[in-house]
């Protein structure tokens, strides 16, 4: 099996940085786990348990508790969209320059 590439880049104090080019940058893991924590939020203030939101995406309770945990940290946007759908939400993606 081959290794994804390794990008190295430099930070703004010249040190350099290796990165596997698959891996997410912090901000992106940072982000994703921003929204994994508000898809939670809204699950416990609406009342619902994870047996009830994880049948409405058609999926097991032990992989959303695996989400809603972070333990699976590159979800596809089509759980996302289910995820919000079964809270009754609407997930919005957006595109902005860094």
């Amino acid at each position: 099996m081959m290794k994804p590439p390794i990008k190295t880049t430099r930070n703004p104090e010249g040190t350099v940085r290796k990165q596997s080019a698959g891996a997410m940058s912090q901000q992106s893991f940072t982000a994703t786990l921003t929204l994994v924590a508000r898809f939670k939020t809204v699950r416990e203030s609406q009342g619902l348990t994870l047996a009830t939101v994880a049948e409405r995406m058609g999926i097991d309770p032990p992989a959303l508790s695996r989400l809603e945990t972070g333990k699976v940290l590159n979800p596809t946007f089509g759980t996302l969209h289910k995820w919000a759908e079964a809270l009754g939400q609407k997930l919005v993606v957006d595109l902005t320059s860094a």
